[in-house]
């Protein structure tokens, strides 16, 4: 369907899939009477070339002179515009929540009703009551009419970068995006780690084709990770299977090895790192003050990396500077996760490769995103300055336990601290109490931890409104008002992205050399209407439209599409006279329409602090002492201070009183993980790595990718499996205190013994068996956030999103 042969009268479009993935890949789109009939590679430079290598000159390949091209997801992602089962009118709910059931009706009718639920919450509840997502974070409030309509409400972190964001602040005094690194870094490295690192699958085309090349010049590439992943297949040089949560103990032996060999890089040291927090860790590491030798015989009992193995890597990492040290962000993402990932960053600044060209600060590259040289256009939408400034009010991730609590706190059962604790809120801030939802174009109660929790807090809320293709979504099947959402990669003029308003010039990510216009390819089908439009009609409802959005506030529907596209024009034609850009020659906009996408040359690439260097600046001198930090005088203050301040103050940033050690330790116990007392009752840890075949669970139901290309099953070890009598494709009960679900067993010897791999993003899709830990119906298609606790205090703090849990696997009998 979406591989026709070209025609002389086909239709060419160029868009970008834009979704959470961020690459910004760059499909060409073949339209055939006014339907998509191919989704095609990227043809804007080096047409008619499956690969460059080989028939372009290496020097525009190293300046980022090539194609962007989709993966599998990107070529798919076409089959939901047709699709029979999408949701394409306004609709109501006509059950209970949960059960599915709609009716449909006018544009008018649920506008006019969302409008005046807006109103009517606001007024009842106040201004921290309403609540949109799926990006209020990164200490901003998504919800786009919130500055002018008075109400909302602010979150800090966001959930890619959870257990990283914090960290980075501690140890560099900086955070994303200056820590980024763009993809030709990594040719002028001569050892390349990646530490649980999958960009195969994870990011797909953001840094695999940059690796693929440094393979080719004899770049080592040493993978450490629980599972036998496409990038270990298809990069590694060598594999070292380690036991996840146990990362940050190989790492402190490495640490062991270089400080007793005097392999560590002291020059770079005495500059850079604050002598008093190095002398702590450096004791810790070498067992000073309690005996402990962290050796890697130590950390071997541990990990379950054997001694001579972490030896032999130690030696080679200390001996090849600069290595590239890539971290997934997923490390972060578990108890103690704080761990390594400051540990990681340990590891560079003790070799000297935190500032090297090569090198990383080992901070935020699992996100493969690289560092824009030059700005691309902006539409000026002349908004209004706002009468409200929503407040950082809780930790990104937490809004399903400030619902579910809420209700504790109004009767009096927990203090107004211990609440705002729970939700990473400074114990005397004003606690929210939302009772409106939006999930715009998202699918939180699957994507975030405790899926159970999660659904008792959507009950709990006043009204729902969700945005979604479909009405089958875990999300959406708790909605009051169903809106069909469009597809922006194809069908319209939605203008909203991520947490902050954008417009349909899209950034590449890695390569950040590139920008590409989004057009128009097709008609949505039904009453399909972009984002931005419904927020003009609520703003028009709530008579704020004149300060929203000026230049679209008064749009009649048959012109919407042009008057944007007039706006895209004049940003563009005033950004092509920019003093810095007009040497490059862009193209005029008609000319620019034909393929439309602005690249120019990366001549030196991007590495992490590279700015703050050539202007002379301190890198570091967002710390307190202005150097790297290995120990957190603010977490050493323990949790009394942690509950009653801010990180940093102002922020709205608290940690919300819990315990984590001032600097990167294996810290034993906590909540699913290797070391948990759990395990006695669910001895398997289960991981959940992101899929090649989903962007979280967005294209979960396409048939494309699913069936011959893709099973979504719990994988378990041979030797796991032999044990429980359990044989390859038997359905399998996975289950723990929060969750059960039933699925087929994937028994391989890619993963490690003692773990469990079911793949981020499965739908939930209750059966009709209920049990009182399943009260919607057991799990029958693998959603894993049924078995992730989205839980931390006291015995860590606020601040990383859970993506493990431990479980009991047993064959199925019924």
């Amino acid at each position: 369907m979406y591989s026709a042969r070209p025609d002389s009268g086909d239709t060419i479009r160029y868009t970008s899939c834009g979704y959470h993935c961020l690459v910004q890949c760059i499909l060409k789109v073949r339209v055939r009477n006014g339907e998509i009939v191919a989704c095609e590679p990227d043809d804007t430079i080096n047409p008619g070339l499956p690969r460059e290598d080989g028939h372009v000159a290496e020097q525009a390949i190293e300046r980022g002179m090539i194609q962007t091209r989709p993966c599998p997801k990107g070529y798919v992602q076409a089959g939901i515009l047709r699709d029979p089962r999408r949701v394409i009118y306004p609709m109501k709910r006509a059950g209970r929540r949960g059960e599915g059931k709609f009716e449909r009706i006018s544009w008018d009718e649920a506008l006019d009703t969302i409008a005046r639920k807006l109103v009517e919450v606001k007024e009842k509840y106040g201004p921290l009551s309403i609540l949109h997502q799926p990006s209020t974070g990164l200490s901003e409030c998504s919800f786009p009419v919130a500055p002018w309509f008075g109400a909302g409400f602010a979150a800090w972190a966001l959930h890619s970068m959870n257990g990283w964001e914090d960290p980075e602040r501690w140890v560099l005094g900086k955070d994303y995006p200056e820590l980024v690194q763009d993809e030709g870094n990594i040719l002028k490295s001569r050892l390349i780690v990646l530490w649980g690192y999958n960009p195969a699958t994870t990011l797909s085309g953001g840094m695999m084709y940059g690796l693929l090349r440094a393979r080719e010049r004899g770049i080592p590439i040493i993978s450490v990770e629980s599972r036998y992943s496409p990038s270990v297949e298809v990069l590694a040089d060598q594999w070292i299977p380690v036991r996840p949560t146990t990362d940050v103990a190989m790492m402190i032996a490495m640490a062991n090895v270089w400080f007793k060999e005097d392999l560590w890089d002291r020059e770079f040291v005495d500059r850079w790192v604050e002598p008093e927090g190095l002398r702590r860790w450096k004791a810790y590491v070498l067992g000073a003050d309690d005996g402990v030798d962290r050796t890697p015989q130590w950390a071997e009992t541990i990990c379950g990396v054997p001694a001579e193995t972490i030896e032999g890597f130690a030696r080679l990492y200390a001996r090849s500077r600069p290595v590239n040290l890539n971290v997934s962000a997923s490390i972060g993402r578990q108890f103690y996760g704080e761990n390594p990932t400051r540990a990681a960053m340990y590891l560079q600044a003790l070799t000297g490769n935190t500032l090297a060209p090569g090198g990383t600060a080992a901070a935020e590259t699992g996100v493969a995103q690289g560092h824009p040289g030059l700005p691309k256009p902006v539409v000026d939408w002349r908004r209004k300055p706002g009468i409200y400034k929503p407040p950082v009010v809780m930790c990104s991730y937490k809004w399903p336990t400030a619902i579910d609590l809420r209700e504790k706190l109004d009767r009096g059962e927990i203090t107004r601290g211990q609440y705002n604790n729970a939700i990473g809120n400074v114990a005397g801030n004003d606690p929210p109490n939302i009772q409106m939802v939006f999930l715009q174009s998202a699918n939180p109660l699957n994507s975030l931890s405790d899926i159970n929790r999660n659904i008792r807090a959507m009950k709990k809320v006043d009204f729902v409104v969700v945005s979604s293709w479909y009405a089958e979504t875990p999300a959406a099947r708790y909605a009051d008002i169903l809106l069909p959402q469009i597809a922006s990669a194809f069908e319209g003029r939605d203008t909203k992205f991520f947490v902050r308003r954008h417009d349909l010039f899209l950034m590449g990510k890695n390569l950040a050399n590139y920008f590409v216009y989004c057009q128009k390819c097709v008609d949505p089908p039904g009453e399909v209407k972009d984002g931005e439009w419904i927020w003009v009609q609520l703003a028009r409802r709530l008579d704020i439209a004149d300060k929203y959005n000026p230049r679209l506030a008064n749009v009649p529907d048959d012109r919407w599409d042009e008057v944007v596209e007039d706006l895209h024009r004049e940003a563009y034609e005033k950004w092509r006279v920019r003093e810095e850009i007009a040497p490059l020659n862009p193209p005029g906009w008609e000319d620019f329409q034909k393929k439309p996408v602005f690249r120019w040359e990366t001549r030196d690439p991007y590495h992490a602090f590279k700015k703050d260097l050539e202007s002379g600046k301190n890198p570091f001198r967002g710390t307190p002492s202005g150097r790297m930090e290995f120990y957190s005088t603010t977490l050493a203050r323990g949790p009394d201070y942690l509950a009653a301040h801010e990180f940093s103050p102002g922020s709205g940033r608290c940690y919300g009183g819990g315990n984590l050690p001032p600097m990167a330790e294996m810290t034993p116990g906590g909540k699913d993980t290797f070391y948990s007392q759990d395990t006695a009752r669910y001895p398997l840890l289960m991981s959940t790595p992101h899929s090649l075949y989903r962007v979280h669970s967005l294209l979960d139901n396409q048939p494309r990718l699913n069936g011959d290309c893709y099973r979504h099953a719990a994988w378990i070890s041979v030797s796991d499996a032999g044990a429980r009598g359990i044989a390859d494709g038997d359905r399998v009960r996975v289950y723990n205190d929060i969750g059960e679900m039933v699925i087929p067993a994937n028994v391989t010897s890619r993963v490690v013994p003692g773990t469990v791999c079911v793949f981020h993003g499965g739908w939930y899709v209750p059966g009709e068996a209920r049990t009182p830990l399943m009260p919607e119906g057991i799990d029958t298609r693998g959603s894993p956030n049924l078995l992730t606790h989205n839980e931390d205090l006291p015995d860590t703090i606020i601040g990383f999103l859970p993506c493990k849990g431990l479980v009991q696997i047993e064959k199925w009998a019924a």
